[in-house]
């Protein structure tokens, strides 16, 4: 049986399904794209040969003690953020305000590009310090850009596209920045959403995309929309199951279709009386996992379509910004106002709990 399209779902596989693509001569995003949504650096520059709006950035080596303390002066506020060209799951993102801050993000960069798989499950995505050139270890610093954060999906033929959904997520505004959830309506006005879909479409065709997924994550900064970074896959976690609920749309069908026929879906306009949230319930420290309370209320609490208990006794949860182990849970929310399903967010949060004790890495 012959193939007919090849895509990925997860970040780590993206560069490998655009290899099969070209090399079997089907429609999809060219390795040189993958590659570019890949590596922050090389999107960055990407971004800006286009003109699309994005924070300034600067690589530099985390191996070198104190390498860019000098940019606290440059960037506004005193303030950037740090991060490996690479990571995903907002694992490395750290926010810096000092030199102090800065010793410490280039420490814990340094042992994830040292790490294995043992210790970290992403580490296959990360370029070792023993493959680099001098053992560097690459280190990408962005000015801090402030405002409401969104993630778009999208899905993109050779000349359009179409917008599976836009939510908002959970303020963050450091040091780390975990996914704590995301919600729709946002805050925004019809004509800022707008604004926003078209940076984020502008973004996915200055990496080089073509046919395909793109999750896009910007920030509305007073200047207006700023492209934080874009994958060329569909959102994860609960994105496709909460872009479902809202519009029907199966991301995955859809995206098979398109992939095969280059057809985009039809996405109905959502109903005003319409609210979904998805999120996580995440620890605050790493340890082992004793027990997890609470599970029965949150179950019995307004509108809880999903809620799954991913972690159990034994388990060794890692937070930010060295892990990414640091759910307890995941769920999905549905209500008829923005306010109702945050409710119920915290609510959740508040009776599912984790007894933890204090494990050696």
């Amino acid at each position: 049986m012959p193939v007919e399209a090849a895509f990925a779902v997860w970040e780590g596989a993206v560069e490998t399904a655009a290899a099969i693509s070209e090399a079997l001569s089907l429609p999809g995003c060219s390795p040189a794209a993958t590659r570019a949504a890949r590596d922050k650096a090389v999107a960055a520059e990407c971004f800006a040969r286009a003109g699309v709006p994005h924070p300034r950035t600067w690589t530099l080596d985390a191996g070198i003690d104190g390498s860019g303390a000098e940019l606290l002066e440059k960037c506004p506020g005193g303030q950037f953020v740090v991060k490996m060209p690479r990571s995903t799951n907002s694992q490395s993102v750290m926010l810096v305000r000092s030199r102090s801050d800065l010793d410490e993000a280039q420490a814990v960069i340094r042992r994830l590009y040292r790490a294995d798989r043992d210790s970290n499950r992403l580490a296959d995505l990360y370029q070792s310090v023993h493959d680099t050139p001098g053992g560097a270890a690459p280190l990408l610093v962005q000015e801090y850009v402030g405002g409401r954060e969104l993630n778009i999906d999208l899905l993109l033929s050779e000349n359009d596209h179409a917008v599976l959904g836009v939510f908002e997520k959970h303020p963050a505004a450091g040091p780390t920045f975990g996914e704590v959830h995301s919600v729709h309506p946002t805050s925004l006005s019809s004509t800022e959403v707008d604004r926003a879909v078209d940076v984020a479409v502008a973004a996915a065709h200055a990496l080089g995309a073509s046919r395909g997924a793109a999750h896009a994550e910007l920030r509305m900064s007073d200047r207006g929309p700023v492209v934080i970074e874009v994958a060329l896959r569909p959102g994860g976690f609960l994105t496709p199951l909460a872009v479902q609920r809202l519009t029907g749309v199966d991301t995955i069908a859809a995206l098979t279709r398109l992939m095969m026929t280059g057809t985009l879906p039809d996405t109905p306009a959502t109903p005003d009386q319409s609210a979904c949230l998805y999120g996580a319930v995440n620890v605050e420290r790493s340890g082992r996992v004793v027990r997890i309370t609470g599970e029965e209320r949150a179950r019995a609490l307004p509108g809880v379509v999903l809620l799954d208990v991913i972690k159990k006794p034994g388990d060794i949860l890692v937070t930010l910004p060295e892990g990414t182990d640091y759910h307890i849970a995941a769920f999905l929310l549905e209500g008829r106002s923005r306010a109702e399903v945050e409710s119920v967010a915290e609510q959740i949060r508040s009776c599912l709990t984790a007894e933890l004790e204090e494990t050696t890495r």
